[in-house]
């Protein structure tokens, strides 16, 4: 069979050549012509990826939000028996492969916030357009992103149209949260979800601290709650935190993004300025830099009294306007509290 002829489509401008169907033109594409018309969005390279990845959501979500438009009908499962939930209606995690979720998560459903009766595919798509929170734990309904069907939170899909479906590899149903792609545990002492394995397997709980470590931290420095805090860098409350968080020898934690971010530029604690690792290199240049430099003759036997940030000791370090070395332990991570009289005597 012979294709079509062209030379009606020649004199078309370049910027209609991109169909734009309507909501008749949806009723009237089979599945084969709207994955067509994907792919069409998805090759063009004149789109940036998130006008892309808008469009492709939108035309994947059309023909059911069309249907809805067209002829919405009473249903028994509708919020309060009637009326639709706004946010009714399927969220992609990678809308060209069709996989359902968000830009945070994996999963097949979505959440009802308690808070304001609404639809989100998460806490975090809620709070980004939301003027206050979402209470995970409050949550009782959630809707099914394949039958639409709203129904009380739990780990599979009730319509018997979806025989059963898993909304996601993982389901806790006290912190009502859905992962389909990490592995995840609930901890009982910090009653919240942990990325890992579990409890004994790569995690344990602090008592004292009252929070989730690394195996490899057995040997730590306790800090009675120390993640309740805020992440001194960004700010965020690291308790309840999502993000990888790191560990520092002095017992304060921060954010792992923001820890690298920070040792770029800085090697002390932000808040309490001790050394932030083994700094024993750094020190040794140090030294090499002062044993070859020869201060003026009126500088040479003042002395200044310093406080180490490391040990906590105090002490007097020979005259410099940047480098003082504690005599206890050897560090330069050191600050001055008083300059004193010329002629003094030190060993270091």
């Amino acid at each position: 069979m012979r294709p079509p002829p062209v030379e009606s489509q020649e004199n078309l401008d370049q910027s209609d050549q991109m169909f734009k169907p309507g909501w008749k033109d949806i009723f009237r594409m089979n599945q084969s012509e709207l994955e067509a018309e994907i792919r069409k969005v998805s090759q063009d390279s004149t789109l940036d990826p998130r006008r892309k990845a808008y469009l492709i959501q939108n035309l994947m979500t059309s023909r059911w939000i069309a249907a809805q438009q067209k002829s919405p009908q009473p249903r028994s499962e509708d919020h309060n028996g009637s009326t639709v939930i706004p946010g009714c209606f399927p969220s992609y995690r990678d809308p060209e492969k069709q996989i359902l979720g968000c830009e945070h998560y994996k999963r097949n459903c979505k959440l009802v916030a308690a808070c304001c009766n609404k639809l989100f595919t998460c806490r975090f798509c809620h709070d980004k357009v939301s003027d206050h929170t979402m209470e995970r734990k409050a949550t009782l309904e959630m809707m099914c992103m394949l039958c639409m069907k709203v129904q009380p939170v739990g780990p599979n899909c009730q319509s018997p149209s979806c025989n059963g479906l898993s909304m996601a590899k993982y389901y806790c149903s006290i912190c009502k949260f859905f992962d389909d792609e990490r592995s995840v545990y609930h901890c009982p002492f910090c009653n919240l979800c942990r990325l890992g394995e579990g409890l004994g397997t790569d995690f344990f709980h602090c008592m004292k601290c009252n929070c989730c470590l690394g195996l490899k931290l057995k040997e730590h420095k306790c800090r009675e709650k120390m993640l309740e805090m805020n992440c001194p860098i960004c700010c965020d409350f690291l308790f309840t935190s999502s993000a990888a968080v790191r560990g520092l020898p002095c017992g304060h934690f921060m954010h792992s993004a923001c820890f690298q971010a920070y040792t770029c530029s800085h090697y002390t604690c932000p808040i309490c300025s001790k050394s932030l690792g083994d700094m024993t290199v750094y020190f040794g240049m140090l030294d090499g830099l002062l044993a070859a430099e020869e201060l003026p003759e009126e500088y040479r036997k003042r002395c200044q009294d310093i406080l180490c940030n490391d040990c906590g000791r105090k002490g007097l370090s020979r005259f410099h306007w940047l480098y003082h070395k504690c005599g206890a332990c050897g560090s330069y991570n050191t600050r001055v509290i008083k300059t004193e009289a010329p002629d003094c005597s030190t060993s270091n």
